[in-house]
């Protein structure tokens, strides 16, 4: 049997050997998209093409499966929120009428409650003078 010798090239050691060995893998690269014409080009555009819809796919079936599990995971926590948001709330309420009722300022359920007495008073002014 004949074996063919192939050449081994040396191990890449400097900075230039590198460099000539990088120009020379382009050399090859372009040497061979010259010899296969555009049917390479077309090929790896159509190959590029394909992997781009695959993965657009995927990204959309994994965002909507990733959001459909966060919002089954937050829905305990947005219902104790929203009762903690009540309940301070209210306590945030009743001290700050506590504290505007000591500093004498009135409420809007007093102002409202002095507006329909000084309503129902004129009223009745109205009635004595007309008499």
């Amino acid at each position: 049997m004949a074996s063919k010798r192939i050449k081994k090239t040396p191990a890449v050691q400097t900075p230039a050997d590198q460099a000539h060995a990088l120009w020379l893998a382009t050399l090859g690269a372009v040497s061979i998209a010259q010899k296969r014409g555009g049917t390479v080009i077309s090929g790896l555009i159509a190959e590029g093409h394909g992997l781009q819809t695959r993965a657009q796919k995927l990204a959309q079936q994994v965002g909507t499966a990733t959001t459909a599990k966060v919002q089954d995971a937050l829905a305990p926590f947005r219902a104790g929120f929203k009762r903690n948001a009540k309940k301070v709330r209210a306590v945030v309420q009743g001290g700050l009428a506590e504290a505007l009722a000591k500093l004498g300022i009135p409420s809007k359920r007093d102002i409202d409650e002095l507006t329909q007495r000084i309503a129902a008073l004129s009223k009745q002014l109205k009635v004595k003078n007309a008499r």
